[in-house]
């Protein structure tokens, strides 16, 4: 306490404003530090993709229903106990952590289980022990059923080619949505082909790179494909995937012809000629006309 109060009272020059920046950076020191050991679960429990599961029960006592236990064990596990071997399935299933201390017997005790695969049933069983430990028999067994994002992106449906080049070809469609039309997916796969696409040969196709990032349902988007060859014709669809990896359906398929962008070779054999040599077809698909050329000779 004498160190604390002529740390804040001394009058000697500068030396509160030194002690004082001592304590503020110490402080700052201590936030960053806590920060750093509460950050990760907070920005854990604000994802909405991760599943859990909320369990209650009601606390036993340390002899029987009498006093108060002293430690949960919660495991579970995506199948079911097959027939009376509880055991063994104890022994295979996945310890829980973050369970509480049991509270008195006949208070409610829960625990939030965190980290599920979505949309999956999983199979829960917990046992308490006391101070020696003595361990209680297997609970009844709860079953959870974990929510999720089942709902792909609906399938584009308006793809189109709008212009060609050469070597590109201009895309239009309509972004969908994270859900069917709703939200904004995560990602899009633009392939094309020289043949026609479909569900079951889509894996052969060209994938492109660089495809843009879907914006919100409803808004116009654009692409360029490029690197084509000229007078060719191209078969293009796409798929929207969200954040769950869930894949729309195939767009609809559309095709674009690239510009013919090569001319005809030039002529390399150019040469002079008696026209009295020409046979009377050559003469007549020769684009001049035989007589004026024969005087200008």
């Amino acid at each position: 306490m004498r160190l604390h109060r002529s740390a804040t009272s001394s009058t000697a020059p500068g030396l509160t404003g030194t002690i004082s920046l001592w304590y503020l950076v110490a402080a700052f020191m201590a936030g960053l530090a806590l920060l750093h050991l509460i950050a990760p679960s907070e920005a854990r429990a604000q994802t909405a993709a991760d599943s859990m599961a909320v369990l209650h029960w009601t606390a036993p006592g340390d002899d029987g229903t009498v006093g108060r236990a002293t430690s949960y064990a919660l495991r579970y596990r995506n199948s079911a106990i097959t027939g009376t071997d509880t055991l063994g399935w104890w022994n295979l299933a996945t310890l829980a952590t973050g369970l509480p201390v049991p509270g008195v017997s006949g208070s409610t005790d829960s625990v939030r289980v965190r980290g599920l695969t979505p949309l999956t049933t999983y199979y829960f069983v917990v046992r308490t022990a006391d101070e020696v430990p003595n361990w209680s028999g297997f609970s009844n067994v709860a079953v959870v059923t974990t929510s999720g994002d089942a709902t792909p992106p609906a399938a584009i449906a308006d793809l189109s080619v709008t212009s060609a080049t050469g070597n590109s070809l201009a895309l239009r469609w309509t972004a969908p949505g994270d859900d069917n039309n709703t939200g904004t997916a995560t990602s899009y796969d633009i392939r094309y082909s020289t043949s026609a696409i479909t569900a079951s040969n889509w894996a052969s196709a060209t994938t492109v790179t660089a495809e843009p990032t879907p914006l919100v349902a409803g808004t116009v988007q654009t692409y360029t494909l490029t690197g084509l060859q000229p007078s060719q014709t191209y078969y293009v669809a796409m798929r929207a995937s969200d954040e769950r990896n869930n894949v729309s359906s195939l767009s609809n398929v559309v095709n674009g012809s690239t510009l013919d962008t090569v001319p005809p070779a030039p002529v390399r054999d150019l040469s002079y000629g008696d026209l009295s040599s020409w046979t009377t077809e050559q003469i007549a698909l020769a684009d001049f006309d035989g007589t004026t050329n024969r005087d200008a000779r």
